[in-house]
């Protein structure tokens, strides 16, 4: 056994003064410079409910290393399965060109409005593949290294977007999952009301030979209303809704 000494002390000045600031949250921080800005205090109390939401919840790295963790039932048929997660990131500023999940490729299609933008992001322990199309809010992607291959669709229809849903029909084969934000809503899909998109949108997927994947609770969590949708001619399906990140569905 060796002993040692040191001639350190606990009673030693700091390396670095410390800032004013250094023990205020973000939140307090945020307060001085909102009052220079003039903000009115609807504006402040706005903010500041943002900054507390934003800084309370997880980073959406920690939403993927949860959402691979989740739990997958056992199937004596099953040989390999797939986990596909639908989320709605919320975001300040865009960063899909500087920011990278480790271990995914990412396909990305821009945004026709402010909230808008399309991603998908496959392992890469699988071979993804984008289909080129010139269809407004859409990602299409054939994915390899599976017992069969599959094909992905992911799209954001925006409220205020005219969207032919036959535009898609081509790419809809053997072993399609399409899923996104259709800001639709269908009772039989667990919304408590069939809008006029939802009625349009049912009535494709019947026309399509898809079929709804039901989900657990609806994944708004703000209203009753279900517009994160999932369809597939696969019929080894499930789905769940995960309640975690700050988007408000």
């Amino acid at each position: 056994m060796q002993s040692r000494t040191s001639n350190l002390s606990v009673h030693a000045k700091e390396f670095f003064p410390a800032s004013e600031n250094f023990l205020l949250s973000p939140r307090d921080e945020a307060m001085p410079q909102l009052e220079i800005w003039n903000f009115s205090t609807k504006d402040q109390k706005l903010v500041l409910s943002l900054l507390d939401e934003w800084y309370s919840d997880i980073t959406l790295n920690a939403v993927v290393e949860q959402w691979e963790n989740a739990g997958i039932a056992p199937s004596k048929n099953q040989k390999e399965y797939i986990k596909i997660l639908c989320y709605n990131v919320e975001e300040i500023g865009e960063l899909w060109n500087t920011c990278r999940l480790p271990h995914f490729n990412t396909f990305y299609q821009k945004r026709t409005n402010k909230n808008g933008g399309v991603c998908i992001a496959v392992g890469k322990h699988l071979k993804a593949t984008r289909i080129e199309v010139n269809i407004p809010n859409t990602v299409v992607i054939d994915v390899a290294g599976l017992s069969e291959p599959i094909l992905i669709i992911g799209i954001y229809w925006p409220t205020s977007q005219q969207r032919d849903l036959d535009e898609i029909l081509p790419y809809v084969v053997d072993g399609t999952i399409l899923s996104g934000d259709f800001n639709a809503t269908v009772k039989k899909w667990n919304s408590p009301i069939t809008d006029r998109r939802g009625a349009h949108v049912k009535e494709w997927i019947n026309e399509s030979n898809l079929d709804y994947i039901p989900s657990t609770p609806d994944s708004s969590k703000r209203s009753l209303r279900n517009i994160d949708l999932s369809f597939s001619n696969m019929s080894t399906i499930s789905s769940e809704t995960l309640f975690f990140g700050t988007s408000d569905h």
